[in-house]
């Protein structure tokens, strides 16, 4: 019952805020400013203390890079195929299936619940390795492919989406955290307990705004574009990844799990109003519920094939 008593108090802290704002002791208006606080100021102060505190030649771990690119470039070809091809959806549908598909929540539920299962230097250290991927690869493209599918057939340019991605906080973390750790310059005893004190903020808090979130998506949507987005993303995404932790010599067996376990994780929060861009909103939203809900029952099948807890 290990897995179980490690994931427990997670879901209860999703299912606390889940019922604060459905029972209007929150109001849902509050979840978007708490989610800000988690983007904007904790997880950037866990990510810039992680690498700055980290030696530079153990910041990085290509082979990991190159795994979990490849897996979800491969994830997001092979579901907009099916979605345009063998299920004849439209293209902006498929477009928000890709995107679904090959982007996890890593910082609001992959991060705490991998500091849980693997601890936190093992937790952070694969998070910003995700990261990187989803910010600089599969966000950009996702962004792209559903530019060319948006509503108001607006379009994404590529000075748009570099500037987007150098103001993003968490990106603006890692790359001073890294600069601060390849110059070595160490970081001041004051500054680090200021950084691990709001650092602390991220994930409970990340879990509660993950449950007022869930409160406020609409259940409704296409049967079989929410069927691939969630097989995709659940299945489909930790099997791609696993397949090329097998492939790549020399990656850590902890990095290959902590690699499949994030990959498991449901998609973005913000993946509804990604989709929005392509009059998708609706579909990504409850396809975002479903597989959330989904989640748990599928992480702890994932946590004991990988031997991470035993149930």
């Amino acid at each position: 019952m290990v897995v179980l008593h490690i994931l427990l108090p997670i879901f209860a802290v999703i299912a606390t805020g889940f019922m604060a704002v459905r029972t209007g002791y929150l109001d849902r208006n509050s979840v978007a400013p708490a989610g800000q606080i988690v983007i904007r100021i904790a997880l950037p102060a866990l990510i810039f203390l992680a690498l700055a505190t980290t030696p530079a030649t153990e910041a990085f771990d290509l082979r990991f890079l190159l795994v979990y690119g490849a897996a979800s470039l491969g994830v997001m070809g092979l579901c907009f195929g099916l979605a345009r091809f063998a299920l004849h959806m439209t293209q902006a549908e498929a477009a928000v299936v890709a995107l679904g598909v090959s982007m996890a929540n890593s910082g609001f539920l992959g991060f705490p619940i991998g500091q849980a299962l693997l601890g936190p230097e093992a937790a952070i250290r694969i998070f910003t390795h995700c990261l990187i991927v989803e910010n600089i690869l599969i966000l950009p493209l996702g962004l792209l492919i559903l530019s060319a599918t948006s509503a108001d057939g607006a379009s994404i340019s590529r000075a748009t989406l570099a500037r987007d991605m150098l103001r993003n906080p968490l990106m603006l973390a890692l790359i001073a955290g890294g600069a601060v750790s390849l110059l070595g310059l160490g970081v001041p005893p004051a500054a680090h307990s200021v950084l691990e004190l709001l650092a602390r903020l991220s994930a409970p808090l990340a879990l509660l705004v993950i449950g007022g979130m869930l409160a406020s998506l609409p259940a409704s949507g296409r049967i079989g574009a929410v069927g691939l987005i969630v097989g995709g993303k659940l299945v489909l995404h930790p099997l791609a990844v696993g397949l090329g932790a097998a492939l790549m010599p020399g990656l850590s067996s902890q990095m290959a799990a902590g690699g499949i376990l994030f990959a498991a994780m449901p998609m973005i929060t913000i993946f509804p109003l990604l989709a929005a861009r392509a009059g998708q909103g609706q579909l990504a939203a409850f396809g975002l519920l479903v597989a959330t809900l989904g989640s748990f029952a599928s992480l702890p099948l994932v946590i004991h094939l990988l031997g991470l807890a035993q149930l």
